[in-house]
């Protein structure tokens, strides 16, 4: 394949001294609004999207496998995304009022959920999983959750744990001894944690921290019946895996939540967030129950929102799934041999990928190769997330991904030589 032009990021000035507020300091801290995006002190900023590609402010084309991390299932500027966002825009774009699109929004979630009853909108996935623990904490009475180390629930104090001590700054130490962190798969210390008596046992069933790799149908059994035995909440965190099945993952497993948290593609490339749960426990977010919880959101189930979210929820049906789940199955078997060469493996499963290096030490050495190879493939003309995630979308085709899969191999190759 045609390899493009070199980017040498050493070769611009940092994103702190080009865009300077009116006290000097940088606009942004570190020079990025979100920390995610941060591949170097420079970066390429993106000026257009559309289908599978977006184009940057040097009119640099790529191949969009980040999909703004997992969100965008349907691509950039998808014809029916942005006729029903025009259509609810038209009439107004957030109001002090409930709307149609959200009940028309909550009807394809809970479609896609038979064993639940009830949706609450909020707008981020962090969001998500904060009001589903506050929920559990609320029916059950119980302070301490459970969560699984390597897992990513977002930002909010009661999940941030799962990170590991850099991600435990800032957060009070009472919160601190609320959360019980168990290893990965440990099935023994998720017992002896739920032993402590808690409100809630959370979990993700394609945690990315860990690269993917799914937990085992033994640990999410225990963990069911850990939370049936004890009366707390099964939360499942299926704000990136949603996109994996109808039900998402839950449903593929078979897991008997009593909430799910979703967010990213279920607003169609808008901020969203939302609980779907059992009667039992969204009860307690009733606003006419003297004991209801407080949820506000000025935002939340906003028209333009619920309108994207749904068109994409039409677009993603059984079919399209199934289909991006061969691609995803194509795309990493054309990873597999290239990348064990040169020390990586591509995990994942249906369209979601995770690029993975093996046998670093220590996260910093991960997360240096990760950056390297994001600026590999950048040059070879495609987007990742510079975590190594990589989610296909609905434009793509065979021959897009086996263009992806050529990039990619040079990239992991040119990667492992500089290093």
């Amino acid at each position: 394949m045609t390899v493009r032009e070199s980017i040498d990021p050493a070769a611009h000035p940092p994103l702190t001294e080009q865009f300077l507020g009116p006290t000097g300091y940088s606009l942004l801290p570190g020079g990025y609004g979100r920390g995610l995006m941060a591949v170097a002190p420079w970066a390429p900023m993106a000026a257009r999207g559309e289908g599978c590609r977006i184009v940057d402010e040097d009119g640099r084309s790529v191949l969009d496998l980040n999909g703004n991390f997992t969100s965008n299932i349907a691509g950039n500027a998808h014809p029916a995304v942005l006729s029903a966002v025009t259509e609810a825009a038209a009439g107004g774009l957030s109001f002090g009022m409930s709307n149609r699109y959200e009940i028309g929004h909550a009807e394809r979630l809970l479609a896609r959920f038979p064993g639940l009853d009830q949706v609450r909108y909020v707008n981020s996935g962090t969001e998500a999983t904060m009001l589903a623990v506050r929920v559990a904490r609320a029916v059950t009475g119980r302070d301490r959750i459970v969560v699984v180390r390597g897992s990513y629930h977002g930002w909010n104090d009661a999940v941030l744990p799962t990170g590991g001590p850099r991600a435990e700054r800032g957060v009070p130490k009472a919160t601190l001894a609320d959360t019980l962190v168990v290893p990965f798969d440990d099935v023994g210390a998720l017992r002896e944690a739920a032993r402590q008596g808690v409100a809630a046992i959370v979990l993700d069933l394609l945690p990315n921290r860990v690269g993917m790799t799914p937990p085992s149908d033994e640990f999410v059994q225990v963990a069911a019946s850990l939370a049936w035995e004890g009366d707390a909440a099964l939360i499942v965190d299926e704000v990136i895996s949603f996109r994996l099945g109808l039900g998402g993952l839950t449903a593929a497993r078979r897991v008997p939540a009593a909430m799910v948290a979703l967010g990213k593609m279920i607003g169609g490339g808008l901020p969203v967030g939302a609980v779907v749960g059992a009667a039992r426990w969204m009860s307690a977010l009733d606003v006419f129950s003297p004991s209801g919880l407080e949820g506000g959101g000025t935002f939340s189930a906003n028209p333009v929102t619920m309108a994207a979210g749904s068109a994409v929820l039409d677009l993603l049906d059984e079919r399209e799934i199934t289909r991006l789940g061969r691609l995803g199955e194509r795309f990493r078997g054309g990873l597999t041999s290239t990348f064990a060469k040169h020390g990586w493996e591509p995990r994942g499963q249906g369209s979601l990928t995770r690029l993975f290096p093996l046998g670093l030490a220590g996260p910093g050495a991960v997360v240096e190769s990760q950056r390297r190879l994001w600026w590999a493939a950048y040059e070879r003309g495609v987007l990742i997330a510079k975590h190594g995630v990589a989610a296909l979308s609905i434009p793509m085709t065979e021959e897009v991904v086996d263009h992806a899969v050529a990039a990619l191999n040079e990239a992991v190759a040119v990667v492992r030589k500089a290093s």
